[in-house]
Parts: structure tokens; C-alpha cells; sequence
């Protein structure tokens, strides 16, 4: 391998690893099966260099290639179960774990604040918490997340829609959204 494809290789994954493992996390899957699928993904990229000049967009490729990936765990893992192959194939848990930082709010603070929020995404479906995290945490728009996702751009805005307005209704989702964006 040239070095200098090492070296892009090598920041790349210095820039996205802490996103790509929190998405794994929050898909569910536990800390080693996510890391090890993120060297997975970068495995592929170092097997085949010339994939670099295939890619748009980096981000967006090293999400879409993750969840596949894990995805691809999930099937191999799973013993009895079935997991159908039409639409609800990407229907795997999604959870936000909300951390809100020490110098806002006092530790005891934090307990009810974070209750608060995580019972909020509580009463979202898994994929309406996917798609918020995917559009706030990790900025895609809607044609990433709908790829994401395996929907249509119209059905992906039409769930986006329907999880904010579940949001709004409770009266803290302004802390939920303040949290988000930060």
C-alpha cells in the first residue's frame, strides 16, 4: 500500500472512528462486535484502494458500509430466530444513550434530565430514534438517511415528520432538542 493512501486511510479513520462507533452502539450492538466491525469497513477500504476514488461522500459511505456490516453480524449471530429479508430487514433496536455535560448541570441534575429525555425518546418507534439520530448527531439529509435506512426520500421525511411532531408534544422536548444539537 502507498503511504500516502496509508496516510488518508489512517485519517479517515482517525476522523470518523468515535462517530462510527457511537451509531454502533446506538444500533444496539455491543462494544467489541462494533469496533470490530468498523475495522471491518476499513479493511475493505485497505484491500481495495481504488475504492477511495469511487466514494462522494466519505461519511455517508462508512455509515451506509457499518450498518451493513453489522447487520451482516446480526444475521450470522442470530440462531433461530428468522430475520426477514423485505422492508423491516434494517428494524434492528436503535437507542440514544443522552450524556449532558458537568459543567451545565449539576450531577443530580443530570439523573432527571436524562430520565426525562431518554423516557421522551422512549415513546419513539426504534426507526423514529434512528432517524433523529442520523439527521441531528450525524447530519445526513434526507437522501442518506433514506439510503440508510432502505426507505423512499418521501416515507423518510414523512418519519422524520411524524417523530418530531410525537416530540413536541411532550413538554420536554425543548431540553431534547437543545441536548441534540449541541
Amino acid at each position: 500500500m502507498k503511504k500516502q493512501i496509508k496516510e488518508e486511510i489512517d485519517l479517515l479513520y482517525k476522523t470518523y472512528v468515535n462517530d462510527l462507533f457511537s451509531y454502533a452502539l446506538n444500533l444496539g450492538f455491543d462494544r467489541d462486535t462494533s469496533m470490530d466491525a468498523i475495522h471491518d469497513v476499513f479493511y475493505k477500504i485497505c484491500s481495495d484502494e481504488k475504492i477511495l476514488d469511487k466514494i462522494v461522500n466519505i461519511r455517508f459511505y462508512l455509515l451506509r458500509a457499518l450498518k451493513n456490516r453489522l447487520l451482516d453480524i446480526y444475521k450470522q449471530k442470530r440462531d433461530v430466530v428468522e430475520f426477514s429479508t423485505d422492508s423491516e430487514t434494517e428494524e434492528i433496536p436503535f437507542n440514544i444513550h443522552v450524556t449532558v455535560e458537568d459543567l451545565i448541570i449539576e450531577e443530580e441534575e443530570q439523573d432527571i434530565v436524562r430520565a426525562k429525555v431518554e423516557q421522551l425518546l422512549e415513546s419513539l418507534t426504534d426507526r423514529q430514534r434512528e432517524i433523529i439520530y442520523l439527521r441531528y448527531s450525524q447530519d445526513c439529509d434526507y437522501e442518506e438517511i433514506a439510503q440508510l435506512m432502505h426507505i423512499t426520500v418521501p416515507a423518510c421525511r414523512k418519519l422524520f415528520h411524524k417523530a418530531i411532531i410525537k416530540l413536541r408534544k411532550n413538554p420536554y422536548s425543548a431540553i431534547l432538542l437543545l441536548i441534540l444539537l449541541n
